[in-house]
């Protein structure tokens, strides 16, 4: 048995395998080159037995030479993948359980009917070009590029992926030469083994699986403070990597909101336990403040995209000026292309971040923080503190008024999304009902202010033309005062509503 720790790239550039010999040349890195041809055949039952138990059983064919494998449940973080693997020479094409050790068998599952019941699911066959690198203090890797495809029946998808592999020696050499990398070609961490995207295509699963997005990152009130930190930083870091993906597959704004908000949370993570982090570590939030920044103008784009959208809530009040729809699709294309999103989701700086991350979850995983050390102080008293600081702040501004303007609600947002920020990382330590119940009003006091940003903008809009037309000026102005009214009764009943976080529990 053998433990796989690899990094994992999807790649966009062209020429990969002269860049990398390149690359390696240019850095007077020592290398062995192989290229080899791999056929591989997967197998399960028709009830997907061993998908169930998180196992994946191939057989592979290189020249003469055949193998069956079985990698059993392992860990995916931040595209980086470790997991058990167990492999038997074999002179057949169809796989024999019982060579593998009987202990990797899980409860309820009968090798034997396992066996009876494999059928081929789907297939992979690529192009493996391979450099092993000896580094100095003898660590030993195994970079691998795959170019080729996965097919289920009809169904086929392209494999262009390259994978990083420590054979022996110190993860911190896989982190060092994924670096170097970066700067040569354009990537992406790739979360999908060949497996999983092998039972998508057969659509024994979804094709395009649906993202399982959690409200709530903290969840343990036993956690120490540290420990809670670094488990949502794993959390947060594969969901930033699934919206990823999702945006890619969709290119949608929607979708490219969802990355934000994930380098938001993940950002708003650092500022909430900084006490508990080094100088060195929070250096990673000023680089997630960077690409949130980058893509602040999201935003903006999906107000401006539902204004023109035929089947947008306005769009029949905007027709009474053409001019003004006009004007909006001229704003709309000041933002970047998808092709330049693209690029920047595929960056040697973003993947750099994304590797950091990971590298920090990785060493504070290492050493794992005891609870009761940290001063005396429990993740529950300091979940509460950072709630009860919160809700302050925007409480205060809340109340400083009864009536608010329009300006005055928009210019609130940033505070009122950095209170729920908060929530989510801590919101799940507490009680479901009570908590769901304080949060409403403040969601909807959130939902309202975004739609007064997208009546903000028609506004802006009305005021640089030369002759707006009146009726829909009139109709701007009396939904802006209708939406006030009701965001000044949803102020109201938040900023009233009792904290969840101080009800015992």
């Amino acid at each position: 048995m053998t433990t796989e720790i690899e990094l994992k790239y999807l790649v966009l550039s062209d020429n990969v395998a002269t860049k990398i010999t390149q690359m390696f040349n240019r850095e007077k890195i020592q290398f062995t080159y192989q290229e080899k041809q791999l056929a591989n055949c997967y197998f399960d039952t028709t009830d997907l037995n061993l998908r169930k138990h998180d196992m994946g059983l191939r057989v592979r064919r290189c020249n003469n030479h055949i193998e069956q494998t079985i990698k059993t449940a392992g860990q995916v973080v931040g595209g980086l993948h470790s997991r058990p693997e167990y492999n038997v020479d074999i002179e057949s094409n169809f796989p024999i359980l019982t060579l593998f050790p009987s202990e990797i068998w899980q409860q309820g599952q009968s090798v034997n009917a396992i066996q009876n019941e494999l059928i081929t699911l789907f297939s992979t066959d690529f192009i493996r070009c391979t450099w092993l690198l000896t580094d100095v203090r003898g660590n030993v890797i195994e970079l691998a590029y795959d170019q080729g495809e996965v097919a289920s029946a009809e169904q086929k998808s392209a494999i262009d992926e390259i994978e990083l592999e420590l054979v022996k020696g110190n993860k911190t050499a896989l982190f060092n030469l994924a670096s170097l990398l970066f700067d040569e070609l354009a990537l992406r961490p790739g979360l999908k083994s060949k497996a999983a995207r092998g039972y998508a295509l057969s659509r024994a699963e979804p094709c395009e699986e649906k993202i399982q997005q959690e409200r709530f990152i903290c969840q343990e009130r036993s956690d120490a403070i540290g420990t809670a930190f670094t488990s949502g930083l794993s959390r947060s870091l594969t969901s930033l990597q699934q919206n990823i993906e999702y945006y890619l597959a969709s290119e949608t704004l929607v979708a490219l909101a969802k990355i934000e908000a994930s380098l938001a949370v993940i950002r708003h993570g650092f500022w909430l336990f900084s006490e508990y982090l080094s100088p060195e570590e929070l250096l990673i939030r000023a680089e997630l403040s960077h690409f949130v920044h980058l893509l602040s103008w999201v935003d903006n784009a999906i107000h401006l995209q539902e204004l023109t959208n035929k089947t947008g809530n306005y769009r029949k009040k905007l027709d009474f000026s053409k001019q003004l729809i006009k004007q909006l699709k001229i704003e709309k294309r000041r933002f970047p292309s998808t092709d330049d999103i693209c690029q920047l989701l595929h960056s040697a700086r973003f993947n750099q971040l994304q590797l950091n991350i990971l590298q920090l979850y990785l060493s504070r995983a290492q050493t794992p923080v005891l609870a009761g050390s940290e001063g005396g102080n429990t993740l529950i008293k300091f979940a509460q503190d950072r709630i009860q600081f919160s809700l302050r702040e925007i409480s205060t501004q809340m109340k400083s008024a009864e009536h608010f303007t329009c300006q005055q609600y928009i210019a609130q947002s940033k505070l009122l999304n950095r209170s729920l920020l908060t929530g989510i990382w801590l919101a799940g330590l507490f009680d479901y009902d009570l908590r769901d119940k304080f949060r409403r009003p403040w969601l909807d006091l959130q939902q309202g202010i975004s739609e007064l940003q997208s009546l903000w903008i028609i506004q802006m809009q009305l005021e640089k033309l030369s002759e707006p037309s009146k009726r829909l000026v009139q109709w701007q102005s009396s939904k802006v005062e209708g939406l006030l009214l009701a965001l000044d009764n949803t102020k109201a009943i938040a900023t009233e509503m009792q904290p969840y976080w101080l009800e015992p529990f």
